[in-house]
């Protein structure tokens, strides 16, 4: 009888969008290339952030900022590689194609997940993160925990993961179209101009040990999850990324709402600071 083991590694979506800012810090693109338009002129400069709706590029220090619409299809094709790869899809487990994903059966053999035990969970374990750095606490504010949850929704049901979702919409967007009262007026009276966003998806198990005799699966063990690891690990992934860390730790903001979503053997989460 043999023995195989499979882990999962988890993928994070990281996110400095507002309305007025996209993901610039996390182009890793410095590199000058030709962009021609739609009209046939040429410039020669550096992508340095691009959105489903418009780039930003730099020449000799000066950013321009342009429609994607006016840019040559092959250079609206660059832009969506960019973008795709700038914020990968999908949970990507080593060995994908031979991963044993898991039957009706064994999910109906789970442990339950309490959804809001959990999203209770990543938010302490937000606040203690801070407060360990001397950061002032956030204030959960259930307005902005419902625009958190419709996201992770979203992303399960259409397929994506993203910060912009395929209507090409920002997290500060989604927002404005919730009606959330705070873009008009901030609880604490002062400026707030958007939405920062963190988003992740995870597997309930941290493994899976496969019996097999013969070429033939003969039993599966699963190692689950409960809420309280699903939050620490959620956590630790936002704090080993740089971008991440950083919405974490904002000073600037001052409010929070978290929204999960489990489908499956997957969780869904996404954080959005105000």
């Amino acid at each position: 009888m043999n023995r195989e083991r499979y882990q999962v590694r988890f993928l994070f979506g990281l996110g400095l969008c507002t309305f007025f800012c996209s993901v610039s810090n996390v182009s890793g693109l410095d590199q000058a290339r030709e962009w021609k338009d739609v009209q046939g002129r040429v410039i020669e400069a550096i992508l340095k952030d691009a959105t489903q709706e418009k780039v930003i590029l730099s020449k000799e220090g000066r950013e321009y900022v342009l429609p994607l619409a006016r840019l040559s299809e092959g250079d609206r094709e660059y832009v969506k590689k960019y973008i795709q790869e700038r914020q990968p899809g999908a949970i990507s487990p080593r060995g994908t194609k031979d991963f044993p994903f898991l039957t009706d059966k064994e999910l109906s053999l789970s442990p339950k997940i309490s959804v809001e035990t959990l999203e209770k969970t990543i938010f302490s374990l937000t606040n203690e993160f801070r407060k360990t750095l001397k950061v002032v606490e956030l204030k959960d504010i259930e307005e902005i925990s419902k625009i958190a949850r419709a996201h992770s929704v979203d992303m399960r049901v259409r397929g994506f993961f993203s910060h912009d979702n395929p209507d090409g919409e920002s997290p500060t967007d989604r927002a404005r179209k919730a009606a959330f009262s705070g873009l008009s007026q901030s609880p604490d009276g002062k400026p707030r101009h958007g939405f920062s966003e963190n988003i992740g998806r995870v597997g309930r198990y941290t493994s899976i040990e496969q019996s097999t005799r013969n070429e033939t699966v003969i039993g599966r063990r699963i190692r689950w999850q409960s809420e309280v690891m699903l939050a620490r690990q959620i956590i630790k992934g936002f704090i080993d990324s740089p971008a991440h860390k950083k919405n974490l730790l904002d000073p600037t903001k001052a409010y929070i709402g978290v929204g999960v979503h489990v489908y499956r053997e997957h969780v869904f989460v996404t954080q959005n600071f105000f």
